[in-house]
């Protein structure tokens, strides 16, 4: 790859200024549609939205003083000052209409965009960990009585919760990079988690990633910050190309590379909690997380090296990070029944999905670790169905697979495609509906076992249902 920084071949449109005064967005209830919804509501906007379904979301929006309807239609969009879509709603009838009307029609990324520009806009990116890291350090700063304004991409804890308007000078965001619409910022800071290949309906391999993030961050404004995975081969290749086009650019790196300016020693696990020694050149302290997750722990590291950089001590940004609670659907305990315990995993990618076995083996012990899992996208499917089969071979004692999760079906793309790759590599799996798959996890588990909802779908919403089949399995009824 060399030290080119391309366009934006997945966007385009729009690229004038941005009136948030009556914004309307189509697919209002997705995670980061919503969360930007109410910090425009909370700035004073008059907000409305459409989506497909209603949902808790909805009803905190609603809540929040934003008009919100179920149902798609063309009108929706009357007296909008513009209309917010994402890559999965462009073909809504409020689109087309927006166009008709002269509306401009705009990214949600150039809403955040235009929230964030005259903030200290903090850009999370990553192929994995963006969520849980924005709500780390969203977390931190609150605790350290910055009252930051964040978007998280999910909720923290309650439906409506991943977003916040805040007096303090920082914005906290997470910067997508699926779409490629992380380009249309300009952060003042911005920390990369990790770098892989993903998105295979976008990039065509990792050079295309790499190439998208020396973008991303020769974007950033003058004299910005950027915090990168020491540990990591892909990410030390783009600080490298993003010095060289970004000469100004403070870089501080984290991991357990003896090269990494915050280090991180080994992660002691205890059940749901974990913890790790971290180390840097002012200091030392320790880092506590309710989770078992290396990633989270190494997502909380990459905080502490940021509130580092801004001046912050260790011990004092150790603790901050430690008051973390967690984000939904990232390793999430729903529940437990008769001594099995029932976890909701977003993961979709099989680096996330080995990420989560591992963890649920250590809160398992001598237990088994059943993945019910929904696997999302047929492209990710195709692309790398048998590296997640593999995976779940690896960590799973058992596997239940349900149907891929995505529009767009491939010819010959299934969860066969996984399936297979379970057992090529010697593992047992078990095909189910969904509806099945509850009645199927309550006929196999016992006591000490954990079961894993893996999946960016619908997969968590038979949390509440198994927990209830779990009850009428050991004889304990709602």
């Amino acid at each position: 790859m060399g030290d080119t920084v391309t366009g934006n071949p997945t966007l385009g449109g729009y690229t004038g200024p941005v009136d948030l005064s009556r914004p309307h967005f189509v697919g209002v209830g997705g995670s980061a549609m919503s969360g930007l919804a109410q910090v425009c509501a909370a700035r004073g906007s008059v907000v409305s939205g459409t989506d497909a379904v209603d949902s808790p979301r909805l009803s905190a929006l609603r809540a929040a003083g934003c008009t919100v309807e179920v149902g798609h239609r063309a009108g929706a969009v009357d007296g909008a000052s513009c209309v917010v879509y994402t890559t999965v709603t462009q073909q809504a009838p409020e689109i087309a209409a927006a166009r008709a009307m002269k509306i401009p029609v705009v990214h949600r990324a150039q809403v955040l965009r235009e929230l964030a520009k005259d903030r200290y806009l903090v850009a999370v990116a990553g192929t994995h960990g963006k969520s849980t890291t924005t709500g780390i350090l969203a977390a931190a700063l609150t605790f350290l009585g910055r009252d930051p304004s964040f978007v998280v991409g999910a909720d923290l804890d309650a439906p409506g919760s991943g977003a916040h308007h805040g007096a303090g000078e920082v914005f906290v965001a997470e910067a997508d990079e699926s779409d490629r619409s992380f380009h249309f910022l300009d952060a003042a800071a911005a920390v990369i988690t990790t770098i892989a290949h993903d998105h295979p309906e976008n990039f065509d391999d990792l050079d295309a990633h790499l190439i998208a993030y020396v973008t991303f961050a020769a974007r950033m404004r003058p004299d910005a910050l950027l915090i990168a995975n020491a540990d990591e081969a892909a990410s030390m290749d783009v600080i490298g190309r993003v010095r060289r086009l970004h000469p100004d650019v403070r870089v501080l790196t984290f991991g357990r590379s003896p090269q990494a300016d915050v280090r991180f020693g080994d992660i002691d696990r205890q059940g749901w909690q974990s913890q790790t020694a971290v180390r840097a050149r002012d200091g030392r302290g320790v880092v506590r997380l309710q989770s078992p997750s290396r990633y989270h722990v190494q997502d909380a590291v990459a905080v502490v090296a940021l509130l580092v950089a801004w001046g912050f001590g260790v011990e004092a940004a150790v603790l901050a990070v430690s008051s973390f609670t967690g984000v939904r659907r990232r390793f999430t305990p729903v529940g437990a029944v008769g001594g099995v315990t029932v976890v909701d995993c977003f993961a979709d990618h099989h680096n996330e999905i080995a990420a989560d076995l591992d963890a649920a083996r250590a809160v398992a012990g001598e237990g088994r670790v059943i993945a019910v899992v929904q696997p999302s996208g047929y492209a990710r499917v195709r692309t790398f169905g048998r590296q997640i089969g593999t995976v779940l071979a690896i960590g799973a004692d058992v596997t239940v697979l349900l149907d891929v999760h995505g529009a767009d079906p491939i010819s010959g793309v299934s969860s066969t495609l996984v399936g297979d790759a379970v057992i090529s590599a010697g593992g047992d799996v078990r095909y189910a509906t969904r509806e099945h798959a509850v009645d199927l996890v309550a006929a196999l588990a016992r006591p000490g076992d954990v079961v894993l909802l893996l999946g960016t779908g619908d997969v968590g919403g038979l949390a509440t249902p198994m927990l209830t089949a779990l009850r009428e399995s050991a004889g304990q009824y709602v």
